[in-house]
């Protein structure tokens, strides 16, 4: 996989991301803008006709007003982009999600907890409890990684000596999101600071570990 695919899959993943975070954290309208932007960079690096589609669609939720509505442009514009990666990378759509949908999933999720988490300290009165779940979710994903890895089912070829370090990466990357969940326990405007910071060094060790685990296959 290269470098520009494996960025593009990156910033596509995090269109789900995107939707939960509009629909139950409901940050203002800024931060949809900001994030659809982001994500357009990966149409862009591909400049195909689907993608630049894609785009469009996620341009189009800025200015509809039902909510059903933008949540079909979502998905409409999120399968696209699959479709078009999963094609720049010549496997079956099947095969495409079993093998990179965990891993980079998974930088997308820790993305968004960064993104919103710095939202927040640009409107604190947004609720913290969608972060929280990101957080859990990735803390999880993580660990359910490790054994993926280790027994082969991603990626078979890999050196042992890159399994281990991918598989503590992982495990790394695991505690890390966790701490970002307890940090967001407290009550105070520091927790969010921390959980951010967190998030940072989470996000630094989960590209190391899916990264070299994508980019070595």
């Amino acid at each position: 996989m290269s470098l520009s695919t494996f960025v593009s899959l990156l910033l596509t993943f995090c269109v789900p991301y995107l939707v939960y975070i509009k629909f139950t954290i409901q940050p203002k309208r800024g931060f949809s803008i900001l994030f659809i932007t982001i994500i357009g960079i990966g149409p862009l690096i591909k400049l195909e006709l689907l993608g630049i589609l894609a785009l469009l669609l996620l341009i189009f939720t800025l200015f509809i007003k039902d909510k059903n509505i933008q949540i079909g442009l979502f998905l409409a514009s999120f399968f696209i982009l699959i479709q078009v990666f999963s094609a720049s990378i010549n496997i079956s759509l099947l095969n495409y999600l079993m093998i990179y949908f965990l891993p980079i999933s998974l930088i997308s999720g820790i993305f968004s907890l960064m993104m919103i988490g710095h939202w927040f300290l640009v409107d604190p009165t947004i609720s913290k409890e969608g972060m929280k779940k990101i957080a859990i979710v990735t803390s999880l994903q993580s660990l359910a990684l490790i054994p993926l890895v280790q027994f082969d089912f991603i990626n078979s070829g890999i050196v042992p000596i890159y399994k281990l370090i991918i598989i503590f990466l992982y495990a790394t990357t695991s505690i890390l999101a966790f701490a970002s969940y307890k940090s967001l326990n407290e009550k105070s405007y520091t927790g969010v600071m921390a959980a951010t910071g967190l998030s940072y060094l989470s996000l630094i060790v989960s590209i190391g570990a899916s990264g070299t685990l994508l980019l070595l296959s």
